[in-house]
């Protein structure tokens, strides 16, 4: 269960889905070694609060979890 901030150097609670933003990362050998088992979703989704949701995004990198600094937005040249 999500309980806080997944940026280490940030201890915000979790309490409200609306706010920050909620990643889905199961890893990708998830899926068939689970076979016959329960897989609970839950356990692979992580939560920036707002204001590490500004500047972090969370990926996964093999077995882990990193939480590095979100690439600047870039917007389309117009001609």
């Amino acid at each position: 269960m999500v309980a806080k901030c997944a940026n280490p150097e940030c201890n915000r609670e979790f309490r409200e889905l609306s706010k920050g933003r909620l990643f889905l990362l199961p890893p990708v050998h998830a899926f068939p070694e689970s076979m016959g088992k329960v897989v609970r979703m839950i356990d692979h989704c992580y939560w920036l609060c707002p204001d590490c949701s500004q500047k972090y995004t969370a990926t996964r990198h093999g077995n882990k979890v990193v939480v590095a600094a979100a690439k600047p937005k870039t917007t389309a040249a117009v001609a």
